[in-house]
């Protein structure tokens, strides 16, 4: 998860909190409340409500009573409470809510007025009681009141979270900008494009931790630079040297390896022939074959040190030959395949001789590390951006393999350090259709001399 992720999710947790401790205490005020406000209104009503009403002397009839019913009657819209008149048998005489007038208890089996549910008070006609009041607590309306209110007030702070998180969205992506455009930096980097730069921020520590990685990636540019012209200058160096052992072994020392081979053969001959030289025999054949074996491991050496089939044949001959050995020389069933495509004529001879040196390092690796039992190997030129480059493309359909770097030869880490050195690159890995696939992009030189400046 990133870090925006992990910081969104805090927030989201947080108002998830927010919304349920404001729930919670908005259901405690609320049950304290409506009790506090039913009871205080019930009380209200009890002393509203007239004790003692007079009789008209003549018809025995009480207007005040009569009034007093009248209104109770009317009464549908008191809040919180109920009232209801009842005579002695308990029958209602008059009531606020007219959905439950029958079913009540009688006054004598009424609640207790103590326990605040409901409350009965006596009223009298001339000082004798006729009755009793019945005051009883009606929440519903407190309640739906108060849920409005609450519903309300959890719109209002659903809006206000919703908004807030918004914000802090915002706020959070504008803060790890800088964090973004770091990491992008950085894989630039790590990928080999080492003029990956961060830009100004206008935080000042922000800006200071950009021109320090800045001046970090000008030093690391500035060393792989220096690193990558000394590496070419060796390489150039070690092949020129190269070159020279080999013209040396082949020029002068085959040379004479090569013309004492008939002298030999004359003294065997010889020794074959008088009976006087017969016991030198032995010694003149050993020396033929002491000969004939230094002369092989000369040409190993040739071979190890330059292979001159580029000089004689050029680059896309001596692969063809190179294939057609190692054809033969595979240790399993093996199909193997050049693909050659444009000139490679120009690319200088140290880019030929260490593409040679790729192929033929691969071609080993895939021998050594891998089950594969095809193996293609592309060879071709393009138009890049800074000139012509030489193309490698070797693909073996192997299960996936990594190719130690302590092996003999190259290994894929010589591999890479000879591509970077040349200015190109080097990539090995499983391919995406399956098997391994080594990748080598190698710029042409447009002259020795340019390579060792």
């Amino acid at each position: 998860m990133t870090l925006k992720n992990r910081l969104l999710l805090i927030v989201l947790v947080l108002m998830c909190l927010l919304l349920l401790t404001h729930g919670f205490l908005h259901y405690k005020a609320w049950r304290s409340d409506s009790v506090e406000e039913i009871e205080s209104g019930t009380r209200l009503v009890l002393l509203l409500l007239p004790d003692d009403m007079p009789l008209n002397a003549g018809d025995g009839r009480s207007p005040m009573l009569d009034s007093l019913l009248e209104r109770v009657q009317r009464m549908k819209d008191i809040r919180h409470v109920r009232i209801d008149v009842l005579d002695l048998a308990g029958r209602v005489l008059a009531s606020s809510d007219t959905r439950g007038a029958s079913g009540w208890p009688a006054p004598d089996e009424a609640p207790v007025q103590a326990d605040g549910t409901v409350r009965m008070k006596p009223w009298r006609l001339n000082g004798e009681i006729a009755g009793f009041y019945r005051v009883s607590p009606m929440p519903s309306d407190e309640m739906r009141e108060k849920w409005e209110g609450f519903k309300r007030l959890s719109y209002l702070t659903v809006a206000y979270s919703v908004l807030l998180g918004l914000l802090l969205y915002w706020a959070i992506c504008r803060a790890l900008e800088p964090v973004h455009a770091l990491r992008t930096a950085l894989r630039d980097i790590e990928s080999g494009r080492l003029d990956a730069r961060l830009p100004a921020f206008r935080l000042p520590d922000l800006a200071e931790l950009s021109a320090s990685f800045n001046r970090m990636a000008n030093s690391l540019a500035e060393v792989s630079r220096e690193r990558s012209a000394l590496l070419r200058k060796i390489m150039v160096m070690e092949e020129q040297t190269r070159r020279a052992i080999a013209r040396d072994l082949h020029d002068e020392m085959s040379t004479y390896m090569v013309a004492m081979q008939p002298h030999v053969a004359v003294l065997s001959a010889a020794c074959r022939r008088e009976p006087a030289l017969a016991r030198y025999s032995g010694s003149a054949e050993a020396l033929g074959g002491h000969l004939a074996q230094l002369l092989g491991r000369v040409r190993v050496q040739l071979e190890s040190l330059h292979p001159v089939e580029i000089d004689a044949l050029g680059l896309y001959n001596a692969l063809r030959q190179l294939v057609e050995q190692r054809s033969a020389q595979a240790p399993r069933p093996l199909e193997l395949v050049l693909n050659l495509e444009g000139e490679s004529a120009d690319a200088g001879p140290t880019v030929e001789a260490s593409a040679y040196r790729i192929v033929q390092e691969a071609v080993t690796n895939a021998f050594k590390h891998s089950d594969c039992s095809r193996l293609l190997i592309g060879v071709s030129t393009e138009q890049g951006s800074d000139g012509r480059v030489l193309k490698l493309d070797i693909w073996d359909n192997g299960s996936a393999h990594g190719i130690p770097t302590g092996v003999a030869g190259l290994g894929m880490l010589g591999m890479r350090e000879r591509a970077l050195a040349l200015g190109g690159v080097c990539s090995a890995g499983p391919a995406t259709g399956g098997g391994w696939r080594v990748t080598v992009r190698l710029p042409f030189a447009r002259n020795e001399q340019e390579i060792t400046a």
